[in-house]
């Protein structure tokens, strides 16, 4: 028997096909990390340039995500995905193809408009997939998915870099989308778009573009120029001074593109709250745990990225459990449970070391990703649930740009606290090496070698692998330390010694050079080891402080919690 709501609502099938596209965008946002080294050498460009291969898809989406979610209004929700899809498509096909690196990041902008057309209309299409009381179980997908696809990023990178090239990074989501589309189109078989007049604020749209420009550069710039450079301070002030124009704007506007009433409805505010926590949170461990396991652990890239897998894989399987329980008792609770989680997650990490063994790894990180998953369903769907139609486009719009602003403010705000501290530890490794040095047995001219080769490497300590170099004596030393042995004991032998005496005199000596230089080799390296170890604890004692920060921002928004109050949360509540 058909049931009367099948041609009213598209079921799982629906949310299935707009969650891959949404897979598909948030895999790339993440997937390109890694692979920058490669890109890097075959465009033979710096860091510096590398970067805007990543910061033009995260900035395109910052500014477009509200934009698009708007027009999706205007010309239809699943008409805009699918545009998107293809968009992301072509996009995509055009970065792998990419002769220059201008090619790439202009193909990464376009990937950009792609992802903003994705994202806020497939949690609108969720909505209307599922009738209200499995709205939990149908955003829990959507939500795991998501998270699924930013968790994995790294480790796909990684494996399609090393085994295949780079540019398959690109080219695999050509074939996907292919083979998917049929599957997309089925799914919205009798799916009718509820569409608006076109009314489309443009001078609001301009502002608020400007506002997210400069805030999103802003903090993706905030680590590598210095939080206190007066160029950061002019970004956001341009930042604050274009929002506060755009709130005069659209208070004057007869079609706003943003309704401020919708931050009236306490459970979508507290859903955005905690959203925007978990992008902080998520992207913020995710970039400095690979960093453990290769610079501390001396993982290799590769091995680190498949050991992130326990966080995402918990939170792939805890969020559709989170959705049936949302669906049941509501909404609270299980944020309360992320919370606690998540706290608990945050006190495991701060107990990390080098000598960390991999069972506790796997707790914290489990730990962390239930926190983590709970929040981010349970805010997603508040926010979903929680707005009325006509605010579903705008709500969905502001939640992914939260989202996005939340990751970009985690990744630029770990790494902060992290290499803040770490220059400072810096010094400290320096002077306690000189001092091992100073105290050594080594000759005083092997010393200043060894003690200048420390001095010289402070800037590099926790950059790149941090493997200990084998310590070689020059063969110019070494042959100065032959002559000087080889003058002491002439000193003691009759001035008549004959040539053949000396000779072989000159070869005992040299042998016992050699085993000197060995054991002086082997010495300089116990040190070099020993303050390796030191620079270790140093990076994992400064990553502490950046969690202890994840431990603090989770403390202060579980404030939100009291916007949650209700058992359950009516449909349209704004």
């Amino acid at each position: 028997m058909t049931n009367q709501n099948e041609p009213i609502y598209g079921g799982m099938k629906q949310v299935l096909a707009v969650s891959l596209g949404l897979f598909l965008v948030f895999l790339d946002s993440t997937v390109v990390n890694i692979s920058l080294p490669n890109i890097m050498n075959d465009y033979e460009i710096n860091l510096s340039v590398a970067s805007w291969i990543i910061n033009s898809f995260v900035l395109t989406l910052a500014i477009l995500l509200i934009t698009l979610g708007k027009i999706a209004d205007f010309f239809g929700r699943r008409k805009i995905f699918l545009i998107g899809v293809i968009i992301f498509a072509i996009s995509s096909l055009l970065c792998g193809m990419a002769p220059t690196v201008e090619v790439l990041i202009a193909a990464r902008v376009l990937q950009g408009i792609g992802g903003a057309m994705i994202i806020p209309t497939s949690m609108m299409l969720v909505r209307t997939a599922v009738p209200a009381e499995k709205m939990g179980l149908a955003m829990g997908i959507w939500g795991a998915v998501g998270a699924l696809a930013v968790a994995i990023g790294p480790s796909l990178g990684g494996v399609v870099t090393d085994f295949i090239n780079w540019r398959w990074i690109f080219y695999i989501n050509v074939p996907i989308i292919i083979v998917a589309f049929p599957f997309i189109l089925l799914a919205f078989k009798g799916f009718k778009d509820i569409k608006s007049p076109f009314k489309l604020d443009v001078l609001g749209m301009l502002v608020i573009s400007v506002a997210l420009y400069f805030l999103t550069y802003a903090i993706l710039q905030g680590e590598k120029l210095g939080w206190n450079s007066t160029t950061i301070y002019i970004y956001f002030s341009i930042s604050i001074l274009a929002t506060l124009l755009f709130i005069f704007i659209e208070k004057r506007a007869k079609v706003p593109l943003v309704d401020f009433s919708i931050f009236n409805n306490k459970h979508y505010l507290g859903g955005i709250l905690s959203n925007f926590l978990g992008g902080i949170l998520l992207m913020g461990t995710l970039i400095l745990l690979p960093v453990y396991l290769t610079q501390v652990k001396d993982f290799t890239t590769l091995y680190a990225s498949f050991l992130i897998t326990p966080l995402s894989a918990v939170m792939l399987i805890v969020a559709p459990i989170v959705g049936r329980i949302i669906d049941k008792i509501g909404y609270q609770v299980p944020m309360l449970f992320g919370y606690v989680f998540t706290v608990t997650g945050f006190i495991f990490l701060l107990k990390l070391t080098p000598d960390t063994e991999f069972p506790m790894l796997i707790t914290m990180m489990s730990l962390l990703g239930t926190g983590l998953g709970i929040i981010m369903v349970t805010s997603v769907t508040v926010c979903t649930v929680s707005v009325s139609e006509k605010h579903v486009s705008l709500g969905s719009g502001i939640f992914a740009t939260a989202r996005n602003l939340g990751g970009a403010l985690g990744v630029s705000l770990f790494v902060s606290i992290t290499l803040s501290f770490l220059n400072q530890y810096a010094n400290d490794i320096v002077d306690d090496g000189v001092a091992r040095f100073e105290n050594s047995e080594i000759p005083d001219a092997v010393k200043t070698v060894a003690i200048d080769n420390l001095k010289g490497k402070k800037d590099s300590f926790f950059e790149g692998e941090q493997k200990v170099e084998d310590f070689k004596v020059s063969k110019e030393m070494s042959d100065q330390f032959v002559a000087m042995k080889m003058e002491e004991a002439l000193k003691q032998k009759p001035k008549t010694v004959e040539v053949n005496a000396s000779a072989d005199l000159e070869k005992k000596i040299t042998a016992m050079v050699n085993t000197e230089i060995e054991n002086i080799e082997k010495e300089v390296k116990t040190i070099q080891s020993n303050i390796r170890n030191d620079a270790q604890g140093y990076i994992v004692e400064a990553m502490t402080k950046a969690f202890w920060c994840g431990l603090l921002l989770t403390c202060l928004f579980s404030l939100s919690l009291i916007f949650l109050r209700k058992k359950h949360i009516e449909e349209g509540n704004v």
